[in-house]
């Protein structure tokens, strides 16, 4: 697994590498970020945990499909959310 970066990819052993203790909060807004991938379909540690392994005290990771207006709607309420604490 791993992200698609416009240098090169960031694998999910490159985050696991790096401890990263003041971490505070990742929020993965992609396509299936709590699962593993089709090539890898038994990879025990998967983008969400592995974030949580380098250190990040709170990691959201979603299961959504396609509809782009969908996830945008529900990605701006969850930050507009967050942001009145």
């Amino acid at each position: 697994s791993r992200f698609t970066m416009r240098d090169e990819p960031l694998t999910l052993f490159d985050i696991m590498e790096n401890y990263i203790p003041h971490a505070e909060f990742a929020f993965l807004s992609a396509y299936h970020t709590t699962i593993g991938d089709e090539e890898t379909p038994d990879e025990v540690v998967y983008f969400a945990a592995g974030l949580q392994f380098s250190g990040f005290k709170s990691v959201v990771g979603t299961l959504w499909v396609d509809d782009d207006d969908v996830v945008k709607y529900i990605v701006e309420a969850f930050y507009d959310n967050v942001l009145k604490g």
